[in-house]
């Protein structure tokens, strides 16, 4: 609960930290992409780029937790299987006749 708690603080201090620059930064600038260009503000642009920047980390990092967990849930179930062989194999056989144990 408190790893959750301290990751929101870091999320809205640096969400202030960006509205505290993005403020201070209203001129206008021209951004080419590939098929044209558009005149935007310098805070609008940062915001807008940090944001698929997020989203795409986001969306990267989930898709190797989705791996590591498909693995570990296969890996889990493969253990589960050898415990449950070698249980078997190893039960010690009693005798059938009680009476052949006592052979003295």
């Amino acid at each position: 609960m408190i790893k959750y708690i301290l990751i929101l603080i870091i999320f809205l201090v640096l969400l202030l930290i960006g509205v505290t620059i993005g403020a201070n930064n209203d001129q206008s600038i021209t951004f080419n992409y590939i098929f044209a260009q558009t005149d935007i503000q310098l805070s609008s642009l940062i915001a807008i780029l940090f944001t698929s920047g997020l989203i795409l980390g986001w969306l990267v990092s989930s898709f190797f937790y989705v791996k590591l967990r498909l693995k570990h849930m296969l890996l889990t179930r493969q253990l589960k299987r050898k415990m449950n062989r070698q249980q078997v194999q190893v039960q010690p056989q009693l005798p059938m006749n009680p009476s052949q144990n006592s052979k003295v």
